[in-house]
C-alpha cells in the first residue's frame, strides 16, 4: 500500500506534484497529471517512452478529460515553438521564396540591401552596384519573428476523407506499381 500526500503546487513553476511514500519507506516525487493517469490507467507509463499532455495547454486543467498519453519524441515536437517563416519577393530577380525572420532582422541592422533569393542575386546586385549600373537599394526591412507550435496546427480541409470518398482501384495500383519498378 503506498501513502500519496499531496497535490502540491511547485515553487518554481507552479506545476502539481504528489510524493508517492511506498510500503518500504521509499519517496518518489511524481506530477499530479502524470499519478492520475496511471491510477486511470491502472498502470505506470514508462518514463522514457511516454509522457502526459494537457490539450488544452493550461497546466492547472487536469481534469482527466483533457489528459492525454503521448510519446515523449512525439509530445516535444509539438511543443517546441518554431518560427513562422515569410513570404518575400527578391529585390533582383522578383522570384518569391520564404526567410525567416531572423535572418532579415541581422541584415536589417547591418544596414544590408535586399532580400535576395539566394547568394547569386546577392552576388549580381554586389557586381552591378561595383560597376555602378544600378543604385543602391535600401536595407532590408525589420520584421518581428511571429511563432507557432504544431500542436496547434490544423490539416486543411482539403486532406480530411471521409471512406467513402476513397476509391482506390487495387488492380490499377498493381500494375502502376509494377510499371514504376520497371523503369529502375
Amino acid at each position: 500500500m503506498e501513502i500519496i500526500y499531496g497535490p502540491y503546487a511547485r515553487q518554481s513553476d507552479g506545476r502539481k506534484i504528489v510524493i508517492i511514500v511506498s510500503n518500504n519507506g521509499k519517496r518518489r516525487t511524481v506530477s499530479f497529471p502524470k499519478h492520475l493517469m496511471e491510477k486511470y490507467l491502472g498502470r505506470k507509463l514508462d518514463p522514457n517512452k511516454e509522457t502526459i499532455d494537457h490539450l488544452d495547454s493550461d497546466k492547472n486543467n487536469n481534469d482527466i478529460s483533457n489528459l492525454r498519453v503521448v510519446d515523449r519524441a512525439e509530445h516535444s515536437a509539438d511543443d517546441t515553438r518554431r518560427v513562422k517563416h515569410i513570404k518575400l519577393q527578391c529585390a533582383l530577380c522578383d522570384k518569391e521564396f520564404e526567410r525567416s525572420p531572423r535572418l532579415l532582422r541581422d541584415k536589417s541592422k547591418k544596414g544590408k540591401a535586399g532580400p535576395f533569393c539566394s547568394r547569386v542575386c546577392a552576388g549580381k546586385y554586389a557586381r552591378m552596384l561595383q560597376l555602378k549600373l544600378i543604385d543602391k537599394l535600401n536595407a532590408q526591412p525589420y520584421i518581428e519573428s511571429e511563432y507557432y507550435k504544431r500542436k496547434y496546427v490544423v490539416a486543411s480541409d482539403d486532406l480530411n476523407f471521409s471512406e467513402d470518398e476513397i476509391d482506390i482501384d487495387f488492380e490499377d495500383l498493381l500494375v502502376y506499381a509494377c510499371e514504376s519498378d520497371a523503369n529502375f
